[in-house]
C-alpha cells in the first residue's frame, strides 16, 4: 500500500470483514478510525487490540440509518484525526425480502445506509481534505450485482444504487478522488446460514472455494497504493458471479 502512513476509516468495522480489515491496515502500519453501531463493545475491544500491538485505533460510533447520522461520525472523526486518506464503506444491513413481498421500511434503512450514508462520506471526504490530500474510496458491493437473482430485494436496491453512485463520481474525471466498487463472493456464513452449508455452498463457485477477508484487504491494499490506477469496479468472488442461478446460492 506504498511506505507512508495512511489515516484508514473502516465503517462497519465491529465484527466479520470490517472487523478484520481494520485489524489489517493496523498491522501494516496504518492510523485506523472504526465505526460502528450496534456492536460497540466489539469495536472498543478491536481498539484495544490495535493500541496493544502498537498501533493507533479510535472509535467513532453512528447510527447510518438516520439521516445525518453518517455526517456526524464523519465531522467527529475528522475534529479527532483528519479526514481520511482511505474510506471503506462497508457498513451494511442485510434482511430477506423479495420483489411482490417487499418491506418498505426495509428499502429505507438500505438506502440509507448503503447509499446516502457513503455519499454523505465521500462527499465530505472530499471537500474537507487539504488540497494535496488524495482520496481512494472503496465501496464494498456484492457481486450479485453482475449476476441478479431476486433474493434479498432492498439489499440489492441499496447496494445497486451505490454502485451507480461509484459511476458518476468517477465520470466526473476527479484525479484527486478515486472511487472503487468491491464486489465480494461468498465471504462469511450469513444469516440462518450454518458453517457446514457455508462449506457446501462455497463448491458450487468455479474456483470451489469461497472467498477469504484476506482476498479483499489484500485487493483493497493493490488499489490504494497504485495511486496511477483508476477508479473501478471488480469482483473478488471466485467466479461465482460468472454461475447464472435463479435464486441466492444460500437457497438453492
Amino acid at each position: 500500500m506504498g511506505s507512508g502512513v495512511s489515516l484508514v476509516l473502516v465503517t462497519g468495522a465491529a465484527r466479520r470483514l470490517g472487523a478484520d480489515l481494520a485489524r489489517r491496515f493496523a498491522a501494516d502500519g496504518h492510523r485506523v478510525a472504526l465505526h460502528a453501531h450496534g456492536s460497540l463493545e466489539d469495536a472498543r475491544r478491536i481498539c484495544a487490540e490495535i493500541a496493544a500491538k502498537g498501533g493507533e485505533a479510535a472509535l467513532f460510533p453512528g447510527d447510518f440509518s438516520k439521516p445525518g447520522g453518517a455526517a456526524a461520525m464523519f465531522d467527529a472523526l475528522v475534529a479527532a484525526m483528519g479526514v481520511p486518506d482511505i474510506v471503506v464503506n462497508n457498513a451494511s444491513v442485510f434482511a430477506y425480502d423479495s420483489p411482490g413481498a417487499a418491506d418498505e421500511a426495509m428499502l429505507r434503512a438500505s438506502l440509507e445506509v448503503h447509499t446516502l450514508a457513503p455519499l454523505a462520506i465521500i462527499e465530505r471526504a472530499a471537500k474537507l481534505r487539504p488540497t494535496a490530500q488524495k482520496l481512494a474510496v472503496f465501496n464494498i458491493l456484492d457481486q450479485r450485482l453482475m449476476n441478479m437473482n431476486p433474493d434479498f430485494h432492498s439489499y440489492t436496491i441499496g447496494k445497486a444504487a451505490l454502485r451507480a453512485a461509484g459511476e458518476a463520481w468517477r465520470a466526473a474525471g476527479r484525479a484527486d478522488v478515486r472511487v472503487f466498487g468491491i464486489m465480494p463472493g461468498l465471504l462469511l456464513p450469513s444469516g440462518a446460514q450454518s458453517q457446514e452449508r457455508y462449506e457446501a455452498d462455497t463448491l458450487k463457485s468455479p474456483l470451489r472455494r469461497g472467498v477469504s477477508t484476506r482476498d479483499i484487504y489484500e485487493a483493497i491494499a493493490f488499489f490504494a497504493g497504485n495511486a496511477n490506477l483508476p477508479g473501478q469496479d471488480f469482483a473478488v468472488d471466485c467466479g461465482e458471479s460468472l454461475t447464472a442461478r435463479g435464486r441466492d446460492v444460500a437457497f438453492e
